[in-house]
């Protein structure tokens, strides 16, 4: 197959230019336009539709000289699903980051990498089709930590009407609206993704190249969204100081999410059991169900560990994975056996689910997805117009889930 390959070089002209520039700046410029790459024949989305790829990869070409410690590169992308992976002459640095929302990500250098001379930066595609936007690279000499931590802010945030701190989401994004490309110290939340910190405490000190930001405080549906925009220096440490109002009265009611997953458990999605607390106290989430693949996880422990204990009530349950479709069950008694997993006939496996001690709800996931070549709701298993299920038995589950992220 003939793979399209969109090349960028920098002139030795230009490279005395930007070496004279680095005397004054270490933040070097390799490539400063976005890219638009196809990794396969069909367009992703409409909106890409009557557009046409520069390419199905990208590679820069720059001179350079070797790294004698960690380096930086940053890069802006858009519309990211699938893995396209980042290589240094040759060397894996990783992948750009899997978020279909603009960010700049930033990814270390290890030490040697760049050699003496003619240096290729290539961004390789996925199999299946995914289109990107992709560029405006930079390579700065510092390790990703020194980098990043050119600059710092301090936000705090409160509830506006009792001024007491609260859990929450902070969102940087740079003057572009791309997620900005951020550090926090260690003694600051694990939670921390491209322009994105949840905080148990409403504060956050963030690190992240001089530049001029907007930065949003939200906590969830019920909650209003607070803004500051700041520009920041390096060496400069701005206090931001934002407060959010609870502007939807939810009473005798309470947000519940019923499918949460740790990769620690689960071993998908990217949310350790300790940033998991954080992001469910973040988004205001009461109760929490622990739905981690065939596994009982209690976030009780965890969540005191984070100091979020008082800020919802967790919930035992278990997503029973089976070749024949996924159930979210619950609660579950802790110390009790995960419902057999290996059972696909549904009445014998809504057997085993029942007879869980403590188990009162059991919920279809995700019907129209296909796990292990089987789909739910396939038109050869049901009759989206009368309702039957052309397998024969009765559906016995609680209700179905209608929409996931997956979706």
């Amino acid at each position: 197959m003939h793979i399209l390959t969109c090349s960028i070089w920098i002139t030795p002209l230009l490279v005395l230019r930007l070496a004279h520039a680095a005397a004054a700046e270490p933040l070097r410029s390799l490539d400063p336009k976005l890219h638009h790459l196809r990794s396969g024949s069909q367009a992703e989305w409409q909106e890409f539709a009557d557009k046409t790829p520069e390419g199905q990869r990208l590679e820069i070409t720059f001179a350079a000289q070797v790294n004698e410690r960690e380096s930086t590169l940053f890069i802006r992308q858009d519309d990211v699903k699938l893995d396209w992976r980042v290589q240094l002459n040759g060397r894996n640095l990783g992948t750009l980051f899997l978020m279909e929302a603009p960010l700049v990500h930033a990814l270390a250098v290890p030490a040697q990498t760049l050699r003496e001379g003619n240096n290729t930066l290539a961004i390789l595609p996925p199999g299946a089709n995914d289109d990107i936007l992709v560029g405006d690279v930079k390579l700065d000499p510092r390790p990703l930590k020194e980098a990043l931590n050119q600059a710092h802010v301090d936000v705090e945030v409160s509830d506006i009407e009792n001024e007491k701190a609260v859990p929450c989401r902070v969102t940087i994004v740079d003057e572009l609206g791309a997620l900005a490309a951020i550090n926090t110290l260690p003694d600051q939340s694990p939670a921390r993704r491209p322009g994105v910190v949840y905080t148990g405490n409403g504060k956050a000190s963030v690190g992240l190249l001089p530049g001029t930001f907007t930065i949003y405080a939200s906590r969830g549906f019920e909650y209003g969204v607070a803004t500051q925009r700041v520009s920041v220096a390096a060496g400069q440490t701005p206090a931001v100081r934002l407060q959010i109002r609870h502007e939807v009265p939810t009473p005798g009611m309470i947000s519940c999410d019923t499918h949460v997953h740790t990769f620690t458990h689960s071993r998908h999605g990217d949310a350790t059991m300790e940033e998991r607390m954080l992001t469910v106290a973040g988004e205001g989430i009461d109760l929490p169900i622990a739905t981690d693949h065939d596994y009982l996880a209690d976030y009780s422990e965890p969540s005191v560990k984070m100091n979020v204990a008082g800020h919802f009530t967790p919930v035992v349950g278990c997503e029973v994975t089976t070749a024949k479709g996924h159930f979210n069950v619950f609660p579950v008694t802790l110390g009790s056996r995960v419902p057999d997993f290996r059972i696909t006939d549904w009445p014998g496996l809504m057997q085993s689910i029942r007879s869980t001690p403590g188990v009162r709800v059991v919920i279809l996931n995700h019907p129209r997805n296909i796990h292990s070549n089987f789909q739910p709701f396939a038109a050869t298993n049901f009759n989206a117009i009368t309702g039957e299920n052309r397998r024969g038995f009765e559906f016995s589950f609680d209700a179905i889930e209608a929409v996931n992220s997956s979706a």
